[in-house]
């Protein structure tokens, strides 16, 4: 059944509220909040909201501020603002910081008003559509390419397997609202290790001494790997992610979503750096002390990595030693999957896709994985055949 798109209206005037509630309440699955305050809160415990049409006028939080701090919470509500003060600046000010999509005057005739949160619906069924495609079409995309990456690089790109698995519990426990840019971010946050020589990774990976261009070329790897993904349409946000996850910053803004996927993958890789595929409070404790990292992404990480069974929110995810022939699509490895001459198959962390199991599949017809495999899954998910 398609869910009902609701609609918010601000206003401080009671009695223009409540003629809103009849005229529109039969039309639309209205709610009104009375200023900005009360917008905020409805925003947080009833939203998201489809479409918010807001006061400009109002005591204590004025529409431009609602509607940008409403964007920050929902980028895909699609805003309207109304107003008795139609002059330049005012309406200046509401298209760039509320970043609105229809101005009215006040006394705006109900028809129109109408038609306009009609337009608006209209609008954000587009976006919404837009936002399947992406997270859908091209998310698998990348997926596939991170596969076949793993697959045939797996010194390289066994990390950001386990990164993104990290990255999904994470994102699932703050319930961002775009969970696709850090699982994205942290997918191909190894995509730049393409440029450096495999040696080099792998003396890295070994805690090895590196000479200064060595070393430059490891640093690198987050800025060659944010202009590659740059070139894709649609995945700035994870360009920059991967570009902030890297960065030296020790003075951020903590309020801040946009910088917030850079920030979660900042944390994951450097936990991975300290703690490989076994996280732990020891770590944590020092990337606390090393300073520099968002508390609230440490506080998650805390929460639901270090916490036995943090990552499952039924309680029934198990842990199983198999043998090579007992894998299965959607088994998520507890450590490195190696062949028993200690070749590196897949590491800690990967979640066996149908691609995946259908290689291993090959792969155990052929030489010997070393058994048993320690997996997680769910207990009561169908087995694959």
């Amino acid at each position: 059944m398609k869910q009902v798109e609701k609609i918010l209206v601000v206003d401080d005037d009671v009695n223009l509220l409540a003629g809103l509630r009849r005229h529109l309440g039969q039309k639309f699955d209205l709610l009104t909040a009375e200023g900005g305050a009360e917008a905020l809160r409805l925003a947080d415990s009833a939203g998201p909201f489809a479409v918010v049409v807001c006061d400009m006028r109002m005591p204590g939080m004025d529409g431009v501020e609602v509607l940008r701090r409403l964007q920050e919470i929902s980028p895909d509500t699609v805003r309207i603002m109304l107003t008795g003060n139609a002059d330049q600046k005012t309406a200046i000010n509401a298209i760039n910081d509320g970043k609105i999509f229809r101005f009215f005057n006040k006394p705006c005739p109900m028809a129109t008003l109408t038609d306009g949160i009609e337009a608006a619906l209209r609008q954000h069924q587009l976006i919404q559509g837009e936002r399947a495609l992406l997270e859908g079409t091209l998310a698998g995309s990348i997926s596939l390419l991170s596969d076949v990456l793993s697959l045939v690089a797996p010194d390289i790109f066994h990390r950001s397997r386990r990164i993104h698995g990290w990255a999904v519990e994470i994102a699932r426990h703050m319930k961002l609202g775009d969970p696709w840019v850090v699982e994205m971010a942290a997918e191909l946050s190894q995509l730049g290790a393409i440029a450096v020589p495999p040696e080099v990774i792998a003396r890295h990976h070994a805690g090895q001494h590196l000479s200064a261009m060595e070393q430059e070329m490891i640093s690198s790897i987050p800025a060659v790997g944010a202009t590659l993904i740059k070139k894709v349409p649609r995945l700035e946000p994870v360009a920059r992610a991967v570009q902030f996850s890297a960065g030296g910053e020790r003075d951020f803004d903590q309020r801040s979503l946009a910088t917030l996927p850079g920030r979660i993958l900042k944390v994951l890789l450097n936990l991975d750096r300290i703690a490989g595929a076994n996280p732990s409070k020891e770590a944590l404790v020092a990337l606390e002390k090393e300073g520099g990292y968002d508390l609230a992404v440490l506080a998650a990480v805390g929460a639901c990595l270090l916490t036995p069974g943090g990552h499952s929110d039924d309680g029934a995810e198990i842990r199983v030693a198999v043998p090579a022939s007992g894998i299965c699509a959607g088994d998520i490895l507890v450590s490195d999957l190696t062949l028993e001459s200690g070749r590196l198959v897949l590491a800690a962390g990967e979640t066996i896709s149908d691609l995946l199991f259908l290689r291993l599949q090959n792969i155990n017809s052929m030489a010997r994985l070393k058994e048993p495999i320690m997996v997680r899954r769910f207990a009561s998910r169908p087995r694959a055949k």
